[in-house]
């Protein structure tokens, strides 16, 4: 009897979280919301943190696979981080270029936008720095 309690407590639990992570979800802006619908369509969401009050860094999607992605209040991406591909349609046109060209065998896992510019982690390691417009500054690895 007490099995079957734990487990409804559980299965309630889990519904409440569920519940929570969609009614936040809805919360994002509109472009954030598009972002992982269309990018991140299979993936499940663990949880949304949603607080448009809270500086440039509003909200951020965390899903199970362990990617997370910060939005800013406007809804555009800051910060992707996990260990799998960060899709190159998110990283600006030139960088992307520059990356297709010259890093074909390996791919982004971690990238950050700041006012300085973007930094790059990359599968092999390899940590890349770029301007704000996108121009390829340095490889911190060299």
């Amino acid at each position: 009897m007490m099995r079957k309690w734990i487990i409804l407590g559980i299965l309630t639990l889990s519904a409440v979280l569920v519940g929570q992570a969609q009614e936040n979800l809805d919360k994002l802006p509109t472009k954030a919301l598009e972002i992982v619908k269309v990018n991140y369509a299979g993936h499940e969401i663990d949880k949304v943190n949603a607080d448009p009050n809270s500086g440039e860094d509003s909200y951020q999607v965390k899903f199970k696979n362990g990617t997370k992605i910060d939005f800013n209040e406007k809804g555009e991406p800051t910060q992707i981080s996990g260990e799998e591909k960060v899709p190159y349609d998110l990283i600006p046109e030139k960088m992307k270029f520059f990356l297709e060209n010259r890093y074909q065998d390996d791919y982004v896992t971690d990238w950050k936008m700041d006012d300085d510019g973007h930094q790059i982690e990359m599968k092999s390691g390899a940590e890349l720095v770029f301007d704000s417009d996108g121009n390829f500054l340095r490889n911190k690895d060299l």
